[in-house]
C-alpha cells in the first residue's frame, strides 16, 4: 500500500488553494496512493498569535467547498483522503478544528480536535471549540486508520488510543510554524511510531503567512521510527512511500508494547500531581 502527506501553502484564494490541494491528491492518486492525507485547516490561512475577530469568516460547514473536494477525490479515485477544515458548527458561534475521513467518497469519522493550545503564537481556544470524543478508528477495507491533531502530538495518549483500537496508520495534519517545536518535530513523530508500532503519516503547510513561517517536514514514517519518505522543501507537494501493513503485526508480536501495558499502574495519580509545580 501507498501513503501519502500532502504539503500546501495555503492562500488567502480559498477557491485556489483548494484546486491546488486537488492537484497534488489527484497526483497522489496517480501515483497509486491508498490513504492520502491534506495539512490542518489546509485551505485558508492559520491563526496568528494575536485573536482576530474577523478570523471567524473563514469558517465553513462540515460540508463545505473543503471537505466537498475531498470526498468527491475520494470517490473518483476510490481511496481514503483525510481533510481537515476550520469548522462551523451546527450552533452559531460554535467552531471546531474538524478532521473528517472519507472512504470511497463515504464520510467515515468526524474528530474534532479535543486538545488546543494557547501558547507559542497559537491562540486556538479563543477560536476553537474543543471535541469531546477521542480519536476514532476507521477501517477503509484495506487497513485501519486513525487522526490526531497537531498538537495533539504532544500527547502520548491520543495515539496510543489509535493503536489499541487496531490501528495501523496514524495521520497527523498538522499547522507547525514554531521554531522550538522544529527541532523535535521529527523527533515526536518517530517516536509515535515506534512506540504504537505503526505508520505515522504528517502533512504540514509550508511559506509565510502573516508572522509565522511554516516549515513543512511532511513525512511518513515507519514501524520502527524510520522516514520513509519527505515532501520538497518549501514547496508544494508529496511525501509518498509504498508501505507494507503486515510490519505492523509482525512488530507487535515481537515488540509487545501493548501486550506489557500496565494501565492499573497509570491512573493512580494524587491530586497534587495533576498540577504541576510553579516555576520558580
Amino acid at each position: 500500500m501507498k501513503l501519502a502527506a500532502v504539503q500546501l501553502k495555503a492562500g488567502a484564494d480559498r477557491p485556489e488553494t483548494i484546486r491546488r490541494a486537488e492537484a497534488l491528491v489527484d497526483d497522489a492518486a496517480a501515483q497509486g496512493a491508498r490513504i492520502v492525507l491534506l495539512p490542518e485547516m489546509f485551505a485558508v490561512p492559520f491563526v496568528q498569535p494575536e485573536p482576530d475577530p474577523d478570523y471567524f469568516v473563514h469558517a465553513e460547514a462540515l460540508d463545505g467547498p473543503s471537505n466537498a473536494m475531498a470526498a468527491e477525490a475520494s470517490r473518483r479515485h476510490g481511496i481514503t483522503v483525510v481533510s481537515s477544515v476550520f469548522e462551523a458548527g451546527a450552533v452559531p458561534g460554535v467552531y471546531h478544528n474538524t478532521a473528517c475521513t472519507y472512504v470511497g467518497g463515504e464520510l467515515r469519522s468526524v474528530y474534532r480536535k479535543s486538545h488546543l493550545p494557547f501558547s507559542n503564537g497559537f491562540p486556538e481556544k479563543f477560536y476553537f471549540r474543543p471535541g469531546e470524543t477521542p480519536p476514532e478508528v476507521v477501517d477503509t477495507g484495506e487497513t485501519r486508520v486513525g487522526t490526531v491533531i497537531c498538537y495533539e502530538r504532544h500527547f502520548p495518549e491520543l495515539s496510543r488510543t489509535v493503536a489499541l483500537d487496531g490501528g495501523s496508520v496514524l495521520c497527523v495534519p498538522v499547522a507547525s510554524a514554531s521554531a522550538p517545536m522544529k527541532e523535535v518535530f521529527q523527533l515526536e513523530l518517530r517516536a509515535h511510531a515506534v512506540f504504537n508500532s505503526m505508520f505515522v503519516v504528517c502533512a504540514n503547510r509550508h511559506g509565510v503567512e502573516g508572522t509565522k513561517e511554516y516549515f513543512g517536514l511532511s513525512a511518513v514514517y515507519g514501524p520502527n521510527g524510520e522516514v520513509l519518505a519527505t515532501a520538497p522543501d518549501d514547496a508544494d507537494g508529496l511525501a509518498l512511500a509504498e508501505v507494507d501493513l503486515a510490519q505492523v503485526d509482525e512488530i507487535r508480536r515481537r515488540r509487545p508494547f501493548l501486550r506489557d501495558r500496565r494501565p492499573e499502574l497509570y491512573g493512580r495519580v494524587s491530586a497534587a500531581q495533576t498540577v504541576p509545580p510553579a516555576l520558580s
